[in-house]
C-alpha cells in the first residue's frame, strides 16, 4: 500500500516471489490439497474453488482404486464372525469342542462378509463414504487428527487409507536435511573409503542414539 516503508514494500514483494516459486508447480499444488482434504482438520476449506471438483474426482478415484485392500484390512481387524454377529474377541475364552455344523455356519460367515459388491454398489458406497467425511464438522485444532482416523477407520475404511498416504508426509524438509548433515560429519576427507552400507550404519546410529 501507498503508507508502507520501501523496506516493507521489498520485504513483502520477495515473500510472494518466494510463494509463488514454491506454489506454482500443479502437482505439488494437488498434493498439498490431497492432504489438505483428508486433514479432517480442513477437509475442503483451503481448496480452491477451482480445484474442488478435479480433487473430489481424485478422491473417488483413488477409493475405488484402494477399496478392495482397505475392506480386507477392515474384515481382518474384525475377526472371524458368526450368524450371531458374535466377534472372536467377543466369543467365550472357554474352548468349546467345534461340530461339523459349526464349521459351515463361520465358513458361509466369512464368505458374506468378503463377498465383493457390484460395481454400481461399490461406486454408491464410495460416493457415501466420501459425502459423509465432508458433511461431518471438522475436527477441533486441539484435537489430533490421527487419533480421529484411527477412531473413525471401520466408519470410513476407503478415506482411512488414502489418509495413510498422504498424511505420513512430513510437512518439511528439515529432518532429511538434517540427516544431509549428519551424512557430511560421518563422510569426511579421512574417511572417504567407507562402504555405502557402513556409512548407512554409521548415520542411522548418529540419529538414533
Amino acid at each position: 500500500s501507498d503508507d508502507e516503508t520501501d523496506l516493507t514494500c521489498t520485504i513483502k514483494t520477495k515473500i510472494l516471489s518466494y510463494l509463488d516459486e514454491k506454489y506454482n508447480d500443479p502437482l505439488t499444488q494437488e498434493l498439498l490439497d490431497m492432504a489438505s482434504a483428508l486433514d479432517p482438520w480442513f477437509k475442503l476449506s483451503y481448496v480452491s474453488e477451482d480445484n474442488i471438483a478435479p480433487i473430489h474426482a481424485r478422491l473417488t478415484s483413488e477409493m475405488a482404486r484402494t477399496a478392495p485392500a482397505a475392506m480386507a484390512v477392515i474384515f481382518k481387524e474384525m475377526g472371524p464372525t458368526d450368524p450371531h454377529g458374535e466377534t472372536a474377541e467377543d466369543a467365550p475364552t472357554t474352548k468349546k469342542k467345534k461340530t461339523l455344523g459349526s464349521f459351515f455356519k463361520t465358513a458361509e460367515g466369512a464368505a458374506a462378509a468378503t463377498q465383493r459388491l457390484s460395481p454400481l454398489q461399490e461406486q454408491q458406497a464410495i460416493s457415501s463414504e466420501l459425502q459423509l467425511y465432508l458433511q461431518s464438522g471438522n475436527l477441533d485444532s486441539e484435537e489430533d487428527p490421527l487419533d480421529w482416523w484411527r477412531e473413525h477407520q471401520r466408519l470410513f475404511p476407503r478415506l482411512s487409507k488414502l489418509a495413510k498416504k498422504y498424511l505420513c508426509i512430513p510437512a518439511t524438509s528439515s529432518p532429511s536435511e538434517r540427516v544431509f548433515s549428519t551424512g557430511g560429519n560421518v563422510v569426511t576427507c579421512l574417511r572417504s573409503s567407507l562402504k555405502p552400507e557402513n556409512v548407512d550404519r554409521l548415520v542411522f546410529l548418529s540419529k538414533n542414539l
